[in-house]
């Protein structure tokens, strides 16, 4: 028995202490091309991070969130929040707020906190985890370069860790501690693979300071290095201080800071205890999203980390946590939840390729014996240059396998950046964020907020509004902060649709608790204890017990809708002008125009077109009031597929439930933008293939939902001639906007 476990020791054993590479003049070039990587990574994502918080492109989840918790520890003492998500999540408690540490257990924080001292900024935190993350090339190209036993090759590999998609979608979006481990955890694997047992304890104990789950993470850096490298005491060491680590936090610190006893955030797991083991395995594990979650993660590696599933366990706590939660964003591929994921893809990238090179050498090995086999006596005095020629031969075919491997995997991380939600220049969807005269304008209303004061903040303002006592994200604390500031046209985070939204915001102010200190363009600022606005005479619905305030006008100033004015500079700038007259009874409005944004994961705009699985649009009409028509109407966008069949694609239009069309006055040009929406529903049925139009109907604003697909609900829609492709379609009073070719 214990001959058989010390063969199996031995064949274990992959990873004895490395022999050195001389540091020759091509490992100098070598790491001068890491390094300006490093550099024009750090130099773009922090330019367009911050211009990004200057644009109102952050959330209060989370950079809202970690900045209140910093200032507050370093200016007060104590990792105090207040914003929280009431609509969807379980991190609520009390408008007190909470300690940081009730739902993440994250010590480095304290450390972090010192850079307030220099600069208390938000964008402090995007800077520093930029820099951070971009450091990990640094463990990837050496990593790799002892494996690879090739300078150029670990370049390659450190390409490969700054373009990888699931770094890239962590670091973009806003800061968290556990981003910060995609560079320490590499660290931490480059020192366990050379055997620096100092520096890696310090790695390890900095990503454990990240997050309450990376103990277990480095427990299993500890039990691999014990199977594979046999460092029995340092790695036991390591082991029960993660361990201990671990344990602390879930039966010390949670239960101390908890208001629950437990972390906030895990109500997420409650459901997976519950059901058969079948429905457990078709939920958490079978279903496509999870299927379609490892692939986003592998992909771009074109799946060589497969190869190497000794390395790949390494991932296997987080990967749990993610698969197992009820939070679908843990296992959408974006955000946060992979950073400390993407180390252990690196490495098993690397191992993979290691794999792949001694199947070659190995293959040609034998082929060599056999070949050598099968030659006559005679040859012997040839056989020393006959042997050099297939040596020279296998490491050629090894260095052209690794090379074309290699370009495979930079040329998949930069296919799935440029399809999936990427942060680069070319990718699908990606708009550098704008300074604009609006963004100038939500700052003159953040800056009207005292510093002391309380408020209840849309989620892309609070960021700018974090560092005080008492922030709640938006509808949270509606009825009891001093001040509410809202966009009526931005983000409308934690609710589920705009309607929500309107209703929540509707009722704020009807409630008769707040008054409008100022209103313009969409946005609004209330204060407590200032006259409510009240009800407009023009709305459609009336305030009362029980009624949905969606479509209710409250009695608001003129302008907040000063922004849906269009000049006669504006019109000039139309992409499609048209003239079509929607009418009903006496009344009618012009459609002018219309400017059109669509996107899919293929498009062909020359050729019209476009994915079915997934194209979004953004359309911006022109009206203009011919004759005033009594009742609001709603502007509804649908598609008319090849098979003659009509598919509501969005009604969302967010100032329409704001400046009502019955409150245009005629000669005006109002311009009405709609959010972004899918022409396909997520989760809908395909649409055929084929010919389809996006087409637009008015209907009355307050038309009940069941049958807003109703024809005859819809205003006559009239048109003297085709203009740029737009037609009307009299029989279904629509009027189609443009052709698409779904594929």
């Amino acid at each position: 028995m214990s001959k058989r476990v010390s063969i199996w020791q031995n064949r274990l054993y992959l990873y004895p202490r490395p022999e050195p590479l001389e540091r020759t003049r091509l490992f100098w070039v070598a790491l001068g091309l890491v390094t300006t990587a490093v550099v024009v990574f750090s130099a773009y994502f922090i330019l367009l991070l911050t211009t990004g918080h200057s644009a109102f492109g952050t959330n209060a989840e989370d950079l809202g969130i970690m900045d209140q918790a910093i200032w507050n520890l370093a200016y007060h003492g104590e990792l105090h929040q207040t914003i929280c998500n009431i609509i969807s999540d379980t991190n609520c408690y009390s408008p007190e707020g909470i300690n940081r540490f009730a739902i993440h257990f994250e010590p480095i924080l304290w450390p972090i906190s010192w850079l307030y001292y220099l600069w208390a900024d938000p964008r402090m935190l995007l800077i520093f985890q930029t820099v951070v993350v971009a450091l990990g090339a640094y463990p990837a190209f050496l990593l790799a370069r002892l494996r690879l036993r090739n300078e150029l090759a670990a370049v390659a590999i450190a390409l490969l860790y700054l373009l990888y998609p699931a770094q890239q979608q962590a670091t973009i979006y806003d800061f968290h501690a556990v981003t910060l481990t995609t560079s320490l955890l590499l660290f931490t694997f480059y020192f366990m693979y050379t055997r620096r047992t100092a520096p890696m304890f310090v790695f390890a104990l900095l990503s454990m300071a990240c997050k309450e789950e990376i103990p277990l993470v480095i427990a299993m850096f500890c039990l691999w290095s014990m199977v594979f490298q046999r460092r029995w005491r340092s790695s036991a060491i390591l082991l029960v201080i993660a361990l201990a680590w671990f344990g602390i936090a879930y039966y010390y610190v949670f239960p101390h800071f908890s208001p629950t006893g437990k972390p906030l955030l895990s109500g997420r797991y409650d459901g997976a205890s519950q059901g058969t083991t079948r429905d457990f395995l078709h939920k958490y594990l079978l279903d496509s999203k999870h299927r379609d979650y490892l692939k986003i993660l592998l992909e771009p590696a074109v799946f060589l980390p497969v190869l190497a599933p000794w390395v790949m366990v390494l991932a296997a706590p987080t990967l749990a946590l993610n698969l197992l939660s009820s939070h679908e964003g843990q296992y959408s591929g974006l955000f946060q939840y992979n950073a400390e994921i993407v180390p252990v893809l690196i490495f098993a990238t690397i191992e993979a390729l290691v794999l792949l090179l001694w199947l070659i050498q190995l293959g040609s090995d034998w082929l060599n014996r056999r070949t050598a086999q099968a030659e006559p006596a005679d040859s012997e005095s040839l056989r020393p240059a006959q042997r050099r020629k297939p040596r020279l031969a296998s490491r050629l075919l090894q260095l052209s396998v690794m090379t074309a491997l290699l370009c495979v995997t930079l040329f998949s991380s930069l296919r799935t950046d440029y399809y999936f939600h990427g942060a680069l220049p070319f990718s699908v969807d990606f708009h550098w964020p704008q300074i604009s005269t609006r963004t100038q304008l939500l700052q003159k209303f953040v800056d009207m907020v005292p510093p002391d004061a309380s408020i209840s903040a849309q989620t892309r303002l609070v960021p700018h509004l974090s560092q005080r006592q008492r922030i709640y994200m938006f509808p949270y604390a509606n009825d009891q902060a001093d001040y509410v500031i809202l966009d009526l046209q931005g983000d409308f985070y934690p609710f589920y649709g705009s309607d929500a939204y309107s209703r929540s915001v509707k009722s704020v102010l009807l409630s008769g608790k707040y008054g409008i200190v100022k209103a313009e363009d969409g946005m609004l600022l209330l204060k407590k204890g200032l006259p409510a606005p009240g009800l407009s005479p023009l709305s459609p619905v009336q305030a009362g017990p029980g009624a949905d305030l969606t479509h209710a006008l409250p009695n608001l100033p003129a302008s907040l809708c000063a922004d849906t004015l269009v000049s006669p500079q504006e019109m000039q700038q139309i992409q499609h002008p048209l003239q079509a007259t929607f009418s009903a009874g006496n009344g009618s409005l012009q459609l002018l125009g219309y400017d059109a944004t669509l996107n899919s994961k293929y498009e062909n705009a020359k050729t019209h077109q476009y994915d079915r699985t997934d194209v979004h649009a953004t359309i911006s009409t022109y009206w203009k009031v011919v004759q005033p028509i009594r009742v609001s109407q709603q502007i509804a966008f649908i598609m008319e597929t090849s098979d003659g069949q009509e598919h509501l694609s969005s009604t969302d239009v967010p100032l329409l439930n704001w400046c009502q069309s019955n409150t245009w006055k005629p000669g005006d040009v109002i311009k009405m933008q709609s959010n972004n929406f899918f022409l396909l529903h997520p989760g809908s049925p395909l649409y055929p293939k084929g010919l389809a139009h996006l087409s637009i109907a008015l209907l009355p604003l307050a038309q009940p939902s069941s049958t807003i697909m109703d024809v005859q609900a819809r205003l006559h829609v009239d048109m003297e001639k085709s203009q740029d492709g737009v037609e009307v379609n009299q029989n279904a009073r629509l009027l189609r906007l443009f052709a698409l070719n779904l594929i």
